[in-house]
C-alpha cells in the first residue's frame, strides 16, 4: 500500500477512533443547562456497584428491598407496636393469639398458621406459602432486571430486592403483592360494577377459559398492555359492551389493577390498553394480569407488603470508579509491554485495543439486558486478555518468520496464517461458553454470558482482521520495517549477544 493511501486511511481511522472515544467516555457541558453524557455513563449499571456524578447523570448503586408477609405472619416490630397499646385482658388475649417464631423475628397467628390445638405449622399453610412464593418469583423474574434477587427469610417471609436502575420498583412491589382471583367487572360506574368475567367462583369456568394471557408491547414510543381473549372471552366481552357504555374494571383479588371507560362495543380477540405506561409499568401490569389469570389455586393466598427500604451498593459507594481505575492501569501496563517489546508496532496493538474498547462500550450500551456489572466487566477483561494474547501470538509468529530470513511482507502473511486457527478456536470456545452460560437463565449469569459472547466476538474480529489491517496501513511510514517492529534476523540477535 502506498504511503499517501496509507496516510489518508490512517487519518480517517484515527478520527473515527477519536470520535468514538469521546462518545463513549467523555461527558461535558454542552452550553447553557445542557450536558452531554457519554455512552458509558448512560449504560445501565448493576446494583452492586458504587456511585458517581457526571453532569446531570447520577448513579448511586444499590436499590430497594421489601419484605412480604403471608396472612397470619407479622413482624416483631408490628407485634411490639400492638402490644404496647394494650393492657390487661386485651394484652393477654392478643399475646395468646400469636406464637413467637425465629427467635422473635416473626409472630405467627395460631388460628391461621398452626394445626388445630398445637403450635406446629400446618401443611396447608406451608402449601399456600409455597404457591405464593412461586408466583412472586415468576412475576419478578418476568421483569428481567439484572441484579434482582429474592430470598426466603425466617422460613415464612419473602425478601425481594430490585436495583435502583429500575425506576418503577415501588409499582412492582405494590402490584405484585396482589393475590387472588382475576376478574373483570362491568357497570355504569365503578360503584355499581359487578363481576362479569368469570362468573362467580365455583359456578363457572375460571378466567383462563376466557383469557389466553397478557403481555406488554410498544409501538412508536407508546407502551401498552395487550390482553388476548379466547373465542369465548371475545364473545362474552362483545355481549357486555354491545348496547351500553360504562366502566370496565380489571381486578386481582380485591385490588383494582386498571379501569377503562367503554364508549363502544369491544369485539376483538386482543384488547390494547394504553395510557401513561412506561416500558416498566406496562411490563408490571401485564405480568400481574397474566400470572393471576393462570394462578390456579393461588387465589387462597394473601400477602401484606412491608415497608420499602433503600439498600446501598453491596460493593461500596466508590466500587465502580475504583474498577474503572484498575482497568485503566491494566490497560496502560499492557500497552507499555507492547511498546517496549515491539517499539512502534505497539501502535497497532493500541489502535486494535481502542477499537475493541469503544465497540464494547457501544454494544453494552445498545444491547438490552447487558448492564455495567461485575460480570460484564469480567467478560470485558477476558476479551481484552484474549485480544492482547492474540496480538502477542501473531506478532511473535511473524517475528520468528522474519528472524529466519523471510521478508517482512512474507513474515506477516505466514505468521498470521500459522496462528490464525489457534486464535480462532480460542475465541469460538469463549463465545460458545458465553452462550451456554446465558442459556442457563440465572439473571447474574445471563449478563456475564451475554457480555462474554459479545466481547469474545469483538476480540476475535479485532485480533484476526482489524489488527492486521492496522499493521498494513502503518508499515509504509517506516523507513525500516524491521526497526518499526523491533524485529531482527537470527544473525543480528547473535551479534547482540
Amino acid at each position: 500500500m502506498s504511503k499517501t493511501k496509507s496516510a489518508i486511511i490512517l487519518t480517517f481511522v484515527t478520527l473515527i477512533i477519536a470520535v468514538l472515544c469521546v462518545v463513549c467516555f467523555a461527558s461535558f457541558p454542552a452550553g447553557g443547562i445542557n450536558y452531554y453524557n457519554s455512552l458509558l455513563s448512560l449504560s445501565d449499571k448493576d446494583a452492586d456497584l458504587g456511585d458517581y456524578l457526571i453532569g446531570d447523570t447520577a448513579y448511586v448503586g444499590g436499590g430497594y428491598a421489601v419484605v412480604y408477609y403471608p396472612e397470619g405472619v407479622i413482624s416483631s416490630r408490628e407485634y411490639e407496636e400492638m402490644t404496647a397499646d394494650l393492657t390487661g385482658d386485651d394484652l393477654e388475649e392478643y399475646q395468646n393469639r400469636y406464637l413467637s417464631y425465629a427467635d422473635g423475628a416473626l409472630y405467627l397467628e395460631k388460628e391461621i398458621v398452626c394445626e388445630d390445638g398445637s403450635d406446629a405449622v400446618s401443611a396447608a399453610f406451608v402449601a399456600d406459602f409455597d404457591r405464593m412464593k412461586d408466583m412472586l418469583r415468576s412475576r419478578f423474574e418476568s421483569l428481567d432486571q439484572a441484579g434482582m434477587s429474592m430470598q426466603i427469610v425466617d422460613d415464612y417471609t419473602v425478601r425481594v430486592f430490585l436495583p435502583a436502575t429500575m425506576e418503577a420498583s415501588a409499582a412492582a412491589f405494590t402490584f405484585f403483592s396482589y393475590m387472588g382471583e382475576f376478574t373483570i367487572s362491568f357497570g355504569s360506574d365503578e360503584s355499581s360494577a359487578t363481576v362479569a368475567l368469570p362468573s362467580p367462583t365455583g359456578t363457572a369456568r375460571p378466567a383462563s377459559y376466557y383469557i389466553r394471557g397478557a403481555s406488554a408491547a410498544s409501538q412508536s414510543g407508546t407502551h401498552y398492555v395487550q390482553v388476548e381473549f379466547t373465542d369465548e372471552g371475545q364473545a362474552l366481552i362483545a355481549d357486555l359492551t354491545a348496547d351500553t357504555t360504562g366502566t370496565m374494571i380489571f381486578r386481582v383479588g380485591e385490588n383494582d389493577v386498571l379501569s377503562l371507560t367503554i364508549s363502544e362495543q369491544i369485539n376483538q380477540n386482543t384488547l390494547y390498553i394504553s395510557g401513561s405506561y412506561t416500558a416498566e409499568t406496562a411490563a408490571i401490569v401485564a405480568s400481574l394480569i397474566d400470572s393471576a389469570v393462570n394462578a390456579g389455586e393461588a387465589e387462597d393466598v394473601s400477602l401484606t407488603l412491608g415497608d420499602i427500604s433503600s439498600v446501598p451498593a453491596l460493593m461500596g459507594e466508590n466500587a465502580l470508579m475504583l474498577l474503572y481505575i484498575v482497568l485503566g492501569v491494566l490497560m496502560l501496563l499492557s500497552l507499555i509491554f507492547f511498546f517496549v517489546r515491539y517499539h512502534r508496532l505497539g501502535f497497532v496493538h493500541l489502535y486494535s485495543f481502542l477499537t475493541y474498547l469503544t465497540l464494547s462500550v457501544v454494544c453494552i450500551w445498545a444491547a438490552p439486558g447487558i448492564t455495567v456489572s461485575l460480570g460484564a466487566i469480567v467478560a470485558f477483561v477476558i476479551g481484552a486478555v484474549m485480544l492482547s494474547i492474540g496480538d502477542l501470538v501473531s506478532f511473535e509468529y511473524a517475528r520468528k518468520e522474519f528472524a529466519n530470513g523471510k521478508t517482512m511482507t512474507y513474515s506477516v502473511k505466514t505468521g498470521y496464517k500459522k496462528c490464525m486457527w489457534h486464535i480462532f478456536d480460542a475465541h469460538i470456545v469463549a463465545i460458545v461458553f458465553g452462550l451456554l452460560t446465558y442459556a442457563i437463565g440465572i439473571a447474574e449469569l445471563c449478563v456475564f454470558g451475554a457480555a462474554l459472547g459479545l466481547c469474545a466476538t469483538l476480540s476475535g474480529v479485532c485480533t484476526l482482521l482489524i489488527n492486521r489491517f492496522y499493521w498494513s496501513i502503518m508499515m509504509p511510514f517506516a523507513k525500516s520495517a524491521a526497526a518499526f517492529c523491533n524485529f531482527k534476523k537470527v544473525a543480528e540477535e547473535d551479534d547482540d549477544e
